[in-house]
């Protein structure tokens, strides 16, 4: 009986060893279901009948069999021999097989089943995504309106939670003013039974506070005794839509044109500005016809009314209108304007809306430009200067008659031609400002430059070209040129002769410079033949305050500028020449400098030379006995307008109770005498060595001669 059951069972059924998993035997609904023959039968197991992914679960399922060996599976995946995978559900419990421990497997087929739940499932699950993602919030009454389905698009619309609602009536909620009387009145009438769906807008509070209009939809599913089974209501939120209505209502009423709302060819509705324009109130607008508010004929001399009526019937017809219409205000004075005509649907029906524009101001304007345009015309022409106007791509538009006498050319021979190619040479082309060239990035231009008359006669001329924006596009350019032949012939006179000047001024420099350098060595060779050591040493003093002076003249003939002199530079220079003349004992002395960009005129300049001269060669000789090293260092700053000069030393230090008024070396009588020429101030203290410190006040620069200015002439 088993045997008969096994082969004429419809249902694949297979036996199985539990120990090596090992396929036993199987009947024919198997081999037709997976494909197998039963040579290919001989050695598979039964993990072949698992997609590769699954085969975990069945090791599961084996691993949890009960005592009894029974198992019934759920739903599964198995594969046949081609590799199709279907679904199926497995009962197997232990069966005697040849005294091997076997188990009976039947296999039921499932994957109809299983399709077709998974297509009730997603489609179950797209109606829920698109109720929960929808819009429009969904929410579903009982008979009793009490709650009994909220979507999450009501709970996000809303603020409350489907627990929160769920079998509460709608008085749950807050509403605006009057609005729940509203919600009562159409759920009246649903129950009433005289309809079966509604809509209403109401406004409501959000569970936090915040007000929200809504804008619902209700229907009603009733049983055959038309007793009602459930209602159902989309819920949409129309706050921005209300705030978009109430700005353009603010738009119409605020607007600055005048708008009328026609029906019929009569006004049904106009904002504010209408009633300025026409200078009367609401009622005199209202059921009147634009031939009420404009004269019997307009300025071509049609009929108003007829004119009016064909352009109503236009703008009607989905062909907006725009035209310039003579209006009559109530008192009877005439107004220009500008009227834009459009059809508009509202509830189903059409209307004409009329936007009115006041042109008074506008003509004004107009004829005021009229007026800017002659007078710019005439200026422009008659200007003394030469003048010229061109389009962007640098061709002539306009001359005036003082460019055509400067220049040679009349204004038919140059109107429309490249101005380069008239006046400019084929060598300058290349640098010359074009429009709308980056010459003109800063708005304007003003140039000395050569051009040349009809003639090839050249002229000096001061050229100014300002370009003309529109909406950041350059449209056209304006070029004025002033003669200045005669003055560029006297600068390049006085430039040849401030040349002269220039090289006459360097040669006393460097005169001065030579003559100074050999007074010095005059002074050094008489040193070389004294033996005595203090008259070596004044010799050696006055040697080094003659070289001061050098410096300065020297740094005058290598400057193109006569009147400042960098005392950076010139710092560097003296204390080279000081290590150079000075004696140190093998003493070794670091001398460091601070004065950068400090300069000062000659008068002032050779003073203070020869005093920070004075300052450094004291401490040279001074402040360092008995010592192997020491520092000196300078500084020099100018400070609201106060040249400040500091000389300090690590050495010895000044002598206790040292009063420089009471020296009568000559170094620190010079160092007095000096200070008191510059108008400045001395102080002397002890500071771990000797600190000498200089103030001045700074002469005021000069306004650079005419040599200077000329001199820089191109």
């Amino acid at each position: 009986m088993d045997s008969l059951l096994f082969d004429l069972n419809p249902s694949p059924v297979l036996i199985y060893d539990l120990d090596s998993l090992d396929i036993l035997e199987a009947n024919d609904a198997f081999k037709e279901k997976y494909g197998y023959t039963d040579d290919e039968l001989e050695g598979l197991t039964i993990m072949a009948l698992r997609p590769a992914e699954d085969v975990d679960v069945l090791n599961k399922i084996i691993d949890d069999l009960d005592e009894k060996g029974i198992n019934r599976s759920g739903v599964v995946r198995h594969r046949s021999k081609s590799g199709e995978v279907f679904y199926v559900k497995v009962s197997s419990h232990s069966y005697p097989y040849n005294e091997k421990n076997a188990r009976l497997v039947v296999i039921y087929d499932v994957t109809d089943r299983v399709e077709a739940e998974e297509k009730a499932r997603r489609a179950f699950d797209e109606l829920n995504h698109h109720v929960n993602h929808s819009p429009l919030a969904m929410i579903k009454w009982n008979s009793s309106f009490e709650v009994i389905q909220w979507s999450e698009r009501a709970r996000e619309i809303t603020g409350f939670k489907k627990e929160m609602v769920l079998g509460k009536k709608p008085r749950i909620f807050q509403f605006c003013d009057d609005d729940m009387a509203v919600v009562q009145k159409n759920m009246d009438y649903l129950l009433s039974g005289e309809g079966d769906k509604t809509n209403f807008e109401v406004k409501m509070y959000r569970r936090d506070g915040q007000p929200v209009d809504l804008r619902v939809h209700a229907s009603v599913l009733r049983d055959s005794q038309n007793d009602i089974i459930s209602v159902l209501t989309f819920i949409e939120d129309i706050t921005e839509q209300k705030k978009t209505e109430l700005r353009y209502q603010r738009l119409f009423e605020n607007a600055n044109d005048g708008i009328f709302i026609m029906k019929d060819g009569r006004f049904v509705e106009c904002n504010q500005q209408v009633l300025e324009i026409y200078g009367c109130d609401e009622e005199d607008i209202i059921g009147a016809t634009p031939a009420d508010f404009s004269p019997e004929f307009q300025p071509d001399g049609g009929k108003s009314a007829v004119k009016a009526q064909r352009k109503i019937e236009k703008a009607q017809n989905g062909e907006p209108q725009v035209f310039e219409w003579k209006h009559k205000k109530k008192d009877g004075t005439l107004i220009d304007t500008e009227v834009g005509l459009n059809k508009l649907e509202l509830v189903g029906e059409v209307y004409v809306q009329a936007i009115v524009r006041d042109l008074t101001k506008q003509k004004k304007a107009q004829q005021q430009v009229r007026r800017s345009e002659e007078l710019f015309r005439k200026l422009f022409l008659k200007a003394p200067g030469a003048m010229i106007m061109v389009d962007k791509e640098n061709r002539v538009k306009m001359v005036n008659q003082s460019f055509e006498e400067l220049f040679g050319y009349t204004k038919e021979e140059l109107v429309g031609k490249d101005l380069d190619d008239a006046i400019v040479s084929n060598k300058q082309k290349g640098e010359n400002p074009r429009m709308p060239g980056i010459d003109f990035k800063e708005g304007k231009l003003y140039k000395d430059v050569v051009r040349y008359t009809k003639s090839g006669e050249p002229k000096d001329v001061l050229l100014g070209a300002i370009p003309v924006f529109l909406d950041g596009e350059p449209i056209a350019g304006f070029g004025i040129y002033i003669d200045i032949t005669e003055q560029k012939e006297y600068e390049r006179k006085l430039k040849r002769s401030v040349e002269e000047k220039r090289v006459l001024l360097e040669e006393i420099h460097h005169r001065v410079k030579n003559n100074l350098a050999i007074i010095s060595g005059f002074l050094q060779l008489q040193s070389f033949e004294i033996e005595d050591d203090k008259t070596r040493e004044v010799l050696s003093d006055s040697q080094l305050r003659i070289q001061s002076i050098a410096i300065v003249h020297e740094l005058l003939y290598q400057s193109k500028n006569f009147v400042d002199i960098s005392f950076e530079e010139y710092l560097n220079r003296l204390i080279q020449t000081v290590k150079s003349t000075l004696p140190l004992d093998h003493q070794h002395i670091d001398i460091n400098i601070d004065a950068s960009g400090v300069s000062l005129d000659i008068n002032q300049a050779i003073p203070c030379a020869i005093l920070i001269n004075e300052l450094v060669t004291n401490a040279y000789k001074h402040a360092f006995k008995n010592h192997e090293s020491g520092e000196i260092n300078i500084s020099l700053h100018e400070q609201d307008h106060r040249i400040k000069v500091k000389v300090k030393d690590n050495g010895i230090g000044l002598p206790e109770g040292f009063d420089i008024r009471n020296q009568t070396s000559i170094g620190m009588n010079l160092i007095q005498t000096l200070t008191e020429q510059l108008d400045g101030t001395l102080e002397v203290s002890n500071n771990g060595g000797g600190c000498f410190k200089v103030s001045f006040e700074k002469a005021h620069k000069q306004k650079k001669s005419k040599l200077e200015e000329i001199g820089k002439i191109e």
